[in-house]
């Protein structure tokens, strides 16, 4: 039997932030990119990205492409703060804590 084995949530947060971070645009991705990149299902990923722009971490954009109007998502300033912020955090928990058991 193989149990689910689940990413914590500060996880999720810093890959959403990271795939629109270094995202093809450098700070700017598409919704589709972003649950893509962050391999989540697009129910999950709906909920973290409101839950991002709800804490003004990013924002929703419409641009022009071509005859059609797409929508992206941005990192606002605090978006970029707080992903220094999170990626710390997750050094300090996760990577190192991995590191130091093996």
């Amino acid at each position: 039997m193989v149990v689910a084995k689940y990413r914590p949530a500060i996880k999720i947060v810093l890959k959403l932030l990271e795939c629109i971070s270094k995202g093809q645009s450098k700070g700017r991705a598409l919704k589709t990119h972003i649950i893509q990149c962050a391999n989540l299902k697009t129910t999950s990923a709906e909920k973290y990205i409101n839950m991002l722009k709800d804490a003004g971490y990013i924002e929703e954009k419409r641009l022009a492409w071509g005859a059609r109007e797409v929508i992206v998502f941005e990192l606002t300033p605090l978006g970029k703060s707080r992903y220094e912020w999170f990626k710390t955090i997750n050094d300090e928990l996760f990577v190192l804590n991995e590191w130091a058991s093996e």
